[in-house]
């Protein structure tokens, strides 16, 4: 019976969860984009404020990453910036998503596209190197616009009606994407889209409990998957390096890099580290660059970061 009321409480909680998220969507491309960022500023300083354990891990893994290199004050500015920089990409998103669309007209743009159409032009496909990095979740509909056949690879929540919703939300924004699982399917659309010679995008900077490698992020080996080397491999698709920037004025610039050279060795285990960690370095470039863009509520440093609660000191 205890099973049966903690199992509809659950429902109970998914329902109220995607209620409340599609509240949100009706409601806040209403309002003028600006008075979504004062809310974000707002709310980011009160959650800071009084939530303890986000406050703690954001920091904490700061702590890891820029040690003394970085000031306790700088820390937290950097904390209040990101986590308004997340709700400022939360609004954005019901905006893309909803018929206010064109509020958000003209605020992204593209540079080293020449580098993608290069990477197509060998006709194998292309990975797309990105993280949770600035509004990475309107880079699908960035790309989609300038008509890239571009596929974000998504763990979907576990949250079944929110997920159903986000679905609905990544359609209308012309989105396209692959769901995590199941697994094989996941790999097989994968596959299916680079023999295509299309382009598959890979989020690969949380940690990786299981099949991961350890490479060098911030001075510490981190578990990090390893989905963009083996695809490469495999395929013969090259990797390029796509960012999403926000930019002072609000607006968003997405940087494609040149597709990543390698030196490998016909050892495959080895091929991956190597190519894992060319990769990693590229991500750990842009969070030093821009750290109030990556999301540092990330475990990357399980055991590690002072904010995590499996820390060993």
């Amino acid at each position: 019976m205890a099973k049966f009321h903690k199992e509809m409480l659950d429902i109970l909680k998914d329902w109220l969860g995607a209620i409340a998220m599609y509240v949100c969507y009706l409601l806040i491309p209403l309002l003028p984009l600006k008075v979504t960022y004062m809310i974000a500023r707002t709310v980011s300083n009160v959650s800071l404020k009084f939530l303890k354990k986000p406050r703690n891990t954001i920091l904490g893994n700061m702590d890891v990453a820029f040690g003394t290199k970085m000031s306790e004050e700088e820390k937290m500015e950097t904390a209040k910036e990101m986590v308004t920089n997340v709700l400022k990409g939360f609004f954005e998103g019901f905006y893309i998503a909803s018929r206010f669309r064109k509020k958000v007209d003209g605020i992204i743009s593209i540079e080293g596209r020449e580098y993608l159409d290069q990477a197509l032009s060998h006709g194998r496909g292309v990975i797309a190197l990105s993280a949770h990095f600035g509004n990475f979740t309107i880079l699908g509909t960035a790309m989609a616009r300038e008509h890239y056949p571009f596929h974000m690879v998504i763990k979907e929540p576990k949250n079944k009606p929110v997920a159903k919703l986000f679905r609905k939300f990544r359609d209308s924004a012309g989105q396209k994407w692959i769901a995590t699982q199941p697994r094989r399917v996941c790999l097989k659309k994968m596959l299916n889209c680079l023999r295509n010679n299309q382009i598959v995008c890979l989020i690969t900077d949380e940690n990786k409990r299981r099949g991961g490698v350890q490479v060098d992020f911030f001075g510490h080996n981190s578990p990090t998957a390893t989905g963009p080397a083996v695809l490469s491999l495999r395929t013969g698709a090259v990797i390029v390096p796509i960012f999403i920037i926000r930019q002072k004025d609000d607006t968003h610039k997405v940087i494609i890099e040149p597709a990543l050279e390698f030196n490998l060795t016909g050892n495959k285990e080895e091929d991956i580290r190597h190519i894992t960690s060319i990769f990693t370095e590229r991500i750990e470039f842009y969070v030093k660059s821009y750290p109030a863009q990556w999301f540092w509520l990330n475990r990357r440093w399980k055991g590690r970061s002072p904010g995590d609660k499996h820390y060993r000191g």
